[in-house]
This record gives structure tokens, C-alpha cells and sequence, in this order.
């Protein structure tokens, strides 16, 4: 009806990363789609304390927007 424009509600990037608590008390940044823990510098993001866990979060969620917002470097166009 109105073209391409979004529903005000919806978000223009979803976060693909997610805090998860874990059965021992501690947190897990996961990776919403696949449920599998996050992946950091080669170090999986387990076993961590909440403050850590939402900071790391917001990082690689902001690392993962930033890489789909660059254009590839094969000389794709958009």
C-alpha cells in the first residue's frame, strides 16, 4: 500500500545475537538463529557473568551490523 516503507514497529535490523541464562547461573551470548554460542576473537562466549555477557552482546551485535551494512569487496554492487 505504501511502497517500501516499514510498519513503524518493525526494526530495520534484527540483533542476531541474544543473552541466554544458562542452568548453572551463568550467561551465554547465542546466536538467535542457530542457537549455537557466540564465537568472539576464537573464543566461544560461555560462562559468563550478566554485565559481561550484555556487553559482549551489544558488541557482537554491533560488529555483525557493521558487516552487513559494508559492501563486499568483490565489487558486488547493491
Amino acid at each position: 500500500m505504501f511502497g517500501n516503507r516499514r510498519p513503524a514497529t518493525q526494526p530495520y535490523e534484527t540483533n542476531r545475537f541474544g543473552v541466554r541464562l544458562e542452568g548453572d547461573g551463568t550467561r551465554t551470548v547465542f546466536d538467535i538463529f542457530t542457537g549455537w554460542p557466540a564465537d568472539y576473537d576464537g573464543r566461544f562466549l560461555d560462562g559468563l557473568e550478566q554485565g559481561v555477557a550484555d556487553s559482549l552482546c551489544a558488541v557482537v551485535n554491533a560488529l555483525d551490523k557493521n558487516r552487513r551494512r559494508t559492501p563486499s569487496r568483490r565489487g558486488d554492487s547493491f
